[in-house]
């Protein structure tokens, strides 16, 4: 005798078959993606706390109880959006600074101008990266510290490279680096909360040139720890 599918146990009628053809799982992703998408773009535009859950659900076309499925709440799904952000931004740095075709410092020019157009070209995403995920808890404040040192840690390691090709001169980078990407952080906040009669492309030109009034002013540089502080004495800078 044929087999029906309501013979079948349910796990397996799920698999076989879902909504639209679509297995549980399959359906599960697509739910997830359109959650990320509303979330990206409601915390973006209207703001995290201007946003409740309600709202996302129905941005996404899916129901709270699918959504609680998938998150514990609001703060939750702005972990996810959060991650999912700064996952795409560093696949981008890391992209740009391994074109191995271009010198070293061009290459981290071109990282930084893509790293700006990333941003501002779609302000939601450095709305939430660098303004809606500021302050939200202790959990979110601990994913922002981690983030900032692991994009300081990229920098470290490229500053690094200069020095072994005497661009820059040996020392420590990383509180340098940690300070790049927090003036990174708030040119994007100022271009998004106030009127800098800026473009989005010189923007970028004005993050390159403290990039390199930063990292080249490293010439000047002496060790953390040495005995003497080189503002002490006189200067040319």
């Amino acid at each position: 005798m044929k087999e029906t599918e309501s013979d079948l146990p349910r796990a397996t009628r799920g698999r076989r078959r879902g909504y639209r053809g679509l297995s549980a799982e399959e359906l599960r992703k697509q739910r997830h993606q359109r959650l990320i998408a509303a979330g990206t773009e409601l915390f973006g535009e209207r703001g995290y706390a201007a946003t409740p859950i309600e709202a996302v659900c129905s941005h996404a076309k899916v129901s709270t109880r699918h959504f609680y499925e998938q998150f514990e709440g609001r703060e939750s799904i702005l972990h996810a959006v959060y991650a999912a952000l700064v996952d795409s931004m560093e696949d981008i740095v890391r992209a740009q600074l391994t074109e191995s075709r271009a010198p070293l410092t061009q290459r981290v020019a071109d990282t930084i101008e893509a790293a700006v157009f990333y941003l501002l070209d779609e302000p939601q995403r450095g709305r939430i990266l660098c303004i809606e995920a500021v302050g939200v808890s202790e959990v979110m404040e601990k994913k922002r510290r981690q983030t900032t040192h692991n994009l300081a840690d990229i920098i470290d390691r490229y500053a690094s490279l200069m020095a072994e090709t005497g661009v820059l001169p040996e020392r420590d980078y990383h509180l340098p680096a940690v300070a790049l990407v927090g003036m990174f952080n708030e040119l994007i906040a100022e271009w998004l909360t106030e009127d800098t009669g800026l473009t989005a492309m010189e923007m970028a030109r004005e993050a390159k040139i403290l990039f390199r009034a930063m990292m080249f002013g490293a010439q000047h540089y002496q060790p953390t720890d040495g005995d003497t502080d080189p503002l002490d004495g006189p200067t040319d800078l």
